[in-house]
C-alpha cells in the first residue's frame, strides 16, 4: 500500500501566517470556508467536530471581559454588564448549536453537516462582531485587547495539541513506511502550532500596531492548521481502506 499525500497540504506547511483576524475578516472569510467544506464533506464533518473546542475561546474571552467590567463603575459598568449578558447569550447559542452537531453529525447527511457548519460559523462571527463593537465603543486599551488575544490563543493551542495527539494512535496502526511519512507530517503540524505560541510570547511588549498585525494573520493560521490536519486525517483513512 502506498500512502497518498496531499501536495496542496504539504505546500501549505511552508507558510507561516500565525494568528487571529478581527470579526469582520472572519465574516468575509466564512463563505469561502463554507464552500470548501461543502465541496469536501470530510472537511465539513471535521469542522463540526471542532466546534466544541472553539467554545473554549468564547469562554476565555468572556472571562477576560468580566474581569475588566468588574473594575468599572456607574454608566460604564451598566453598559459593560449589558454587553456581557449579550455575549453570554451568543456564546450559549453557539454552545447549543455545537452540542446538537456533536450529537447528530454521524447520522446527518453531508448537506445537513454543511448547513450545521454554516450556522456555527454565523454564530461565531456574531460573537466576534459583538465583542469588537464593545471594545471599540468602550475604547478598550491595548492591555485588554492583548489579554483577550492571549486567552483565545491559549485555548486554541490546547485544542490544536489535542487534535495532534488524536492523530498519533491512528498513525501507529499503519505500516512502517506509511507511518514514517505521516509521523513526519504530524511533527511539521506540531512545529507549526509551536511557532504560533512562540510568536505570541515574543509580542508581550509589542505596540498596538504589532498586535493588530498579529490579529490579522491568525485566521490564516487557523485555516492552515485545519486544512493540514484534515489532509493528514484523510491520508490515514485512505491508507487503512486499502
Amino acid at each position: 500500500m502506498k500512502l497518498r499525500l496531499s501536495a496542496v497540504a504539504l505546500a501549505l506547511l511552508g507558510h507561516t501566517a500565525l494568528f487571529t483576524a478581527p470579526a469582520a475578516r472572519a465574516q468575509n472569510a466564512a463563505p469561502q470556508n463554507q464552500t470548501t467544506t461543502q465541496d469536501n464533506p470530510s472537511l465539513a464533518r471535521q469542522a463540526v467536530g471542532w466546534s466544541q473546542d472553539r467554545l473554549a475561546e468564547l469562554d476565555a474571552t468572556i472571562v477576560v471581559l468580566e474581569k475588566e467590567a468588574a473594575k468599572l463603575q456607574g454608566d460604564a459598568r451598566a453598559k459593560a454588564d449589558a454587553t456581557m449578558k449579550a455575549l453570554r447569550e451568543k456564546r450559549d447559542a453557539y454552545r447549543t448549536k455545537a452540542d446538537e452537531a456533536a450529537t447528530n453529525a454521524k447520522s446527518w447527511t453531508d448537506t445537513q453537516v454543511a448547513e450545521a457548519r454554516k450556522s456555527l460559523d454565523e454564530n461565531w462571527a456574531a460573537f466576534q462582531t459583538a465583542r469588537d463593537e464593545y471594545l471599540e465603543s468602550a475604547k478598550a486599551d491595548l492591555a485588554t485587547r492583548r489579554a483577550i488575544l492571549e486567552a483565545e490563543l491559549e485555548a486554541r493551542q490546547k485544542a490544536w495539541q489535542k487534535s495532534i495527539d488524536d492523530l498519533k494512535p491512528d498513525a501507529g496502526k499503519l505500516a512502517a513506511d506509511q507511518r514514517a511519512a505521516v509521523d513526519t507530517r504530524i511533527a511539521a503540524l506540531k512545529a507549526q502550532a509551536d511557532e504560533a505560541k512562540a510568536r505570541a510570547a515574543r509580542l508581550q511588549d509589542a505596540s498596538a500596531q504589532a498586535w493588530e498585525t498579529t490579529k490579522k494573520s491568525y485566521a490564516d493560521a487557523q485555516q492552515l492548521f485545519f486544512d493540514t490536519y484534515a489532509s493528514i486525517r484523510q491520508s490515514i483513512e485512505d491508507a487503512t481502506k486499502k
